[in-house]
């Protein structure tokens, strides 16, 4: 005899019950009045640890009990199926346990590792502009309320800067989207960005960092690279194949949502990846290679920028009181070199711990310019 529970379909009554199953097949209860039911006419869900069993019969009628022992006793008799009791075999095999956690894990971290850049690339670069367009607004008001002020550059700079920018541009099919404007950097400092609607965004600060406005056209080709390779459109997307992987495995879809509206966050605290900044790079070195631009300037603008993060180019700006102290500041501490301390270690770490080695990007570009 199984103790359970008894339910005949018609009312929301329960009344407790006991089954019993014969030679036969034929189940029925002992004090309840109901015909016989054959075993194959059962349907009886599957054991899942020690979770109730249900045993559903064609009448409606349903019998919900926790012997799962007397259960599977009923089910190993008379039934003919191959998977019987493999949910609960497999559950309770612990190296079946082992390996699916470890595969999870595995195909997790191959997922975002490998299979969201390469679906993100192949996606971004299917996408009609108006994609870039639409996923893009709204992103620089976000950074302008959270970072940016209004620039303090000269008129006669930004036009300078301007159309240094259109005739960079005279060479790129497709750019005729691309806009640059000026802000005054805040807490972001030195740093410039690629926006997915063509905007690119250059600070006070990494401009006043040099006098050689072809240093700052080297970075404007490096951000023409990130767009050209729509890789704040694939950043984009990555994060949301992130997020979509992540409600899959956790269900949390607040989490997902978090992700998503956080582009601009992510342009400014995490930045591309190393593979795209590297990208970056290639298209900016090519263009200079086939429009005799000197490599120098791009590795001039990098050792700059990372020398504003030294103590002695901080100290230097607060106690000079000249207009054009940071471009004064700036070529002591690129000529000095200083060495390192904890607190730049970690801002150059934090800086650049998506980007390829500074150095490397440097001598690449000093190499080719030999």
């Amino acid at each position: 005899m199984i103790k359970g529970i008894y339910y005949n379909g018609k009312t929301s009554k329960k009344k407790d019950a006991l089954l019993y199953c014969k030679h036969n097949g034929l189940i029925g209860f002992t004090d309840i009045e109901v015909a016989e039911t054959p075993f194959h006419s059962v349907e009886i869900s599957s054991r899942i640890g020690n979770t109730p069993r249900y045993l559903n019969f064609p009448d409606g009628a349903q019998f919900e009990t926790n012997d799962n022992d007397a259960i599977d006793e009923i089910v190993d008799t008379f039934s003919n199926s191959v998977f019987k009791g493999l949910i609960h075999n497999l559950e309770s095999a612990k190296s079946f346990v082992l390996f699916t956690v470890i595969s999870v894990i595995v195909f997790g971290w191959l997922f975002i590792q490998y299979g969201i850049p390469f679906v993100s690339k192949e996606i971004a670069e299917r996408l009609p502009e108006e994609a870039s367009q639409y996923m893009g607004q709204g992103v620089l008001d976000i950074m302008d309320k959270q970072w940016f002020s209004e620039t303090k550059l000269s008129k006669k700079k930004q036009t300078e800067l301007q159309q240094l920018f259109d005739d960079l541009k005279i060479n790129i099919d497709g750019s005729h989207y691309y806009k640059l404007v000026f802000r005054s950097g805040g807490s972001i400092g030195a740093n410039a960005f690629a926006l997915p609607d063509g905007t690119i965004v250059f600070t006070d600060e990494l401009i006043n960092l040099t006098d050689d406005n072809m240093d700052i056209a080297a970075i404007m080709l490096h951000e023409i690279g990130h767009l050209k390779n729509h890789h704040s459109l694939r950043a984009t997307i990555q994060q949301s194949g992130l997020a979509i992987f992540i409600v899959a495995v956790t269900g949390d879809v607040s989490t997902s949502s978090s992700i998503i509206t956080a582009i601009p966050f992510m342009l400014v605290q995490s930045g591309f990846s190393q593979d795209m900044e590297t990208e970056a790079d290639s298209y900016t070195l090519n263009y200079m290679q086939k429009y005799n631009i000197d490599p120098n300037h791009f590795a001039n603008m990098m050792e700059k920028l990372v020398a504003s993060f030294s103590d002695q180019y901080q100290s230097c700006i607060k106690e000079s009181k000249q207009q054009n102290a940071q471009i004064q500041c700036i070529n002591l501490a690129v000529k000095n070199k200083p060495i390192k301390d904890k607190k730049q270690s970690k801002e150059l770490l934090d800086y650049f711990s998506t980007h390829p080695g500074s150095n490397d990007r440097i001598d690449r570009f000093r190499v080719d310019s030999r």
